[in-house]
């Protein structure tokens, strides 16, 4: 499906999902891939648990991971060509660069419904960084800290909680916004020997 010539360059993919009645969304769906090469394009319906499982073997077990993560109201032109001019020095050729459209469904729900953070960004970002080695992680931590901190002046408070890494305890009440005092009420109560932590 991809040409050998494009292996390890820097490429740019969409996914695009539709939860619900296949039928109802085709129209949608199709509109949305017209813009796209043919040879490109792979649509299929998958179980829940597929797609949800899908990338999994995109970050085997022993690799070394570092995320940082935001949101954003727009995506600017000027977000969008510091994003760009990163790709050009990322260390490493499995480092993503990921965007999600936060609208839809998950937009609906009123921010006291779920403990998920600002439901008002419209997208939500994940550099997240992927390597091999040990000896490269000062490189490869300081490459998604430095995009993180060029944007972080463009993006709204916020962090999604899945996309944060161990040294960023201190974003932890950032993901929660006001929902985060329920949150500590509810961890004391019915864990006040911090047994999953």
């Amino acid at each position: 499906m991809y040409a050998v010539e494009l292996r390890g360059r820097p490429v740019a993919s969409s996914s695009l999902v539709w939860t619900g009645d296949p039928e109802a969304g085709r129209k949608y769906l199709d509109r949305a891939l017209s813009f796209c090469s043919k040879d490109s394009v792979s649509n299929k319906v998958v179980p829940f648990l597929s797609l949800q499982t899908m990338a999994d073997s995109d970050f085997p077990h022993g690799r070394r991971y570092y995320t940082k993560s935001g949101n954003f109201t727009c995506l600017d032109d000027t977000t969008m060509d510091r994003m760009v001019e990163a790709v050009a020095t990322i260390p490493s050729s499995d480092t993503m660069i990921e965007l999600a459209y936060l609208g839809g469904a998950a937009g609906q729900v009123t921010a006291q419904g779920t403990a998920y953070g600002d439901r008002s960004a419209t997208f939500c970002h994940d550099f997240a960084g992927d390597w091999e080695e040990s000896s490269a992680d000062a490189e490869n931590i300081a490459w998604v800290r430095g995009l993180f901190n060029t944007l972080r002046p463009a993006m709204k408070p916020g962090v999604y909680i899945n996309f944060m890494s161990g040294d960023e305890q201190d974003r932890v009440p950032e993901a929660y916004h006001e929902r985060w005092d329920r949150m500590v009420a509810v961890k004391s109560y019915y864990d006040p020997n911090n047994f999953f932590r």
